[in-house]
């Protein structure tokens, strides 16, 4: 991993080191801020409980790893909050993002008189800074600042764990749940703490620990750290302005939008943020992070101008077949004037369900199985088309209810046959385990209908399955302004295309399920010994593929 000059075009690696970094650090500091604010609201309890739990949580915040951890995820935070300060004249943010800097940068100025006033003293005096005496302390005097300090943390790391766990869908489900922890916690903790500095203001009788001379001492020790932290905001402030005006002064190139304007603009910055500074509407579902393709752009005059793309935008060009004449505009940084028209619509973008990141396609690892009704259209042959349909209905309502039963989801009916996504949201070992769960109960939900439907058939219903682990990219295909709410989410790829094959050829091998190697191995299940290992000749597959048979579904593991 190499450093580059500050508006270069080469990669930027630093980004996949930074994004872990700041999640890491804010996460162990929001966790220390939960547990305290938890300890406070025992006050609605008694002070005797909140010292009991302040007991444990000290043992662990003040040993040397816990000190140290505290020490390390602060400073790293804090650094790259003046980054992201520094970073904010070239990239609109939205209003959750600019107070969740804000709120940070005001954190430290109510931080560090709580900070001196508790562990401080502690270690400069000796004082045991007991609940006690944080309450004779604080209340009433501090109680003000003490709130002020609590909606800070609170606001700033609430937001931070929302951008970090929004892409998630078990996040997403307990929303309300969410929600409401954010505002109980907060209310619950500074109620325990104004209930205890009311218990203890009538208690009274607690003796100042402090002499003149050691109260001087840490009002002299305040201002001395909040006059650095002021003049640390001043002189990023002032970089911030120098910054600003570097770009205004410095040599400008244009950017042509085909049927858009031309864009007078410094260098440095990427074509996304040109587009984003200057409110020309850009899609971008993943933010500018080179996770998506939607932000790609056909580069009309300029190509030769511009550094070789990236690793990381490589990849993700690939996946999409882009020609050479295309771009991601997050990871481009123009040092020449160039012309440009986007590809994909921003306005679809901003009609998208933000949390539905299937709009725009993931790759992900998943299971696919398809399931086929055999001979079909030879058992329909002379029957009534209100009995084909019915039998029909019976055979894919039951294989479809006994798909989702096993957390599977049904991509699509195909004439008389069902295609099923397994591992859509959770690991690809539980996807495949889920998969052979799903078809062995479709085993068993056969033999049912055939035993109901005994008497209207002539020969019992049978059935193939093939079953196949792999990527493959996962969609809303044919979704748009009108259809989003009714598009359904399909698989693409040659995983789909494997599991159809093995699928076709269970007839061949004269068996109910063949399945990929591969997926057992995923499953990380035992293979029974009525399974018969095999290698597969696939069409359109140069090499063969190891598969397992099983006569009937009820022998696969599980």
């Amino acid at each position: 991993m190499t450093l580059i000059a500050p508006g270069s075009d080469a990669p930027r690696p630093r980004r996949a080191v930074l994004a872990p970094l700041r999640a890491i650090s804010g996460l162990i500091l929001f966790t220390f801020a939960l547990t305290h604010f938890l300890n406070h609201a025992l006050g609605l309890i008694s002070i005797d409980a909140m010292q009991a739990a302040q007991d444990i949580r000290l043992g662990i915040t003040r040993s040397l790893p816990g000190t140290s951890l505290l020490i390390g995820a602060a400073a790293v935070h804090f650094v790259l909050g003046i980054s992201a300060f520094l970073r904010a004249r070239t990239r609109r943010k939205g209003v959750t993002r600019w107070v969740q800097l804000g709120f940070g940068l005001l954190i430290p100025i109510f931080l560090l008189r709580h900070i001196i006033g508790t562990r401080g003293v502690h270690e400069m005096f000796g004082v045991a800074d007991t609940y006690t005496y944080a309450l004779w302390a604080m209340w009433p005097n501090e109680a003000a600042n003490q709130a002020a300090l609590m909606l800070l943390v609170w606001v700033h790391g609430c937001i931070g764990m929302h951008h970090w766990l929004n892409q998630h869908l078990w996040y997403r489900r307990l929303h309300p749940l969410w929600i409401g922890l954010a505002v109980a916690i907060p209310l619950l903790a500074f109620g325990g703490f104004n209930a205890a500095g009311r218990v203890r203001s009538l208690q009274g009788g607690f003796a100042n620990p402090f002499s003149a001379e050691q109260f001087a001492i840490i009002n002299h020790t305040f201002d001395t750290f909040a006059t650095g932290y002021y003049a640390l905001l001043g002189t990023a402030v002032v970089i911030w302005a120098a910054l600003i005006l570097r770009d205004r002064l410095a040599r400008k190139i244009t950017v042509s939008y085909t049927d858009g304007p031309r864009i007078h603009t410094p260098k440095g910055r990427t074509l996304l943020e040109i587009s984003q500074q200057n409110r020309i509407p850009h899609a971008s579902v993943c933010g500018g992070r080179a996770r998506c393709s939607t932000c790609r752009v056909r580069v009309m005059e300029g190509l030769s101008d511009l550094a070789p793309p990236s690793d990381i935008e490589t990849r993700v060009l690939a996946r999409v077949g882009a020609p050479d004449n295309v771009r991601l505009a997050c990871q481009i940084r123009p040092q020449a004037d160039l012309a440009i028209s986007t590809l994909l619509p921003a306005n679809a973008a901003g009609r998208t369900d933000p949390q539905d990141r299937y709009h725009w396609g993931v790759e992900r690892e998943v299971t696919i199985l398809f399931a086929d009704l055999r001979g079909f259209t030879r058992m329909s042959e002379g029957r009534l088309s209100f009995d084909v349909v019915f039998l029909l209905n019976q055979f894919l309502g039951r294989m479809a209810e006994t798909i989702e039963d096993s957390s599977g989801y049904v991509d699509k009916f195909m004439g008389d046959g069902i295609m099923a996504i397994f591992g859509m949201e959770t690991s690809a070992e539980q996807g495949a385990r889920q998969a052979l769960g799903a078809a062995r109960a479709m085993g068993g939900v056969l033999e049912a209908l055939n035993q109901s439907l005994a008497g209207e058939l002539a020969t019992p219903l049978q059935m193939g399955i093939g079953i196949h682990t792999g990527p493959a990219i996962l969609g809303r295909i044919g979704a748009s302004h009108r259809t989003e709410a009714a598009a359904r989410i399909t698989a693409l790829g040659e995983t789909v295309n494997l599991a159809s094959r093995l699928e076709s050829l269970t007839k061949d091998h004269g068996v109910q399920v063949l399945v990929s190697d591969r997926t057992l191995t995923i499953a990380a299940l035992p293979v029974p010994d009525a399974m018969t290992p095999h290698q597969i000749t696939v069409r359109g597959i140069s090499q063969p593929v190891a598969a397992h048979t099983a006569l009937l579904a009820a022998s696969l593991p599980g």
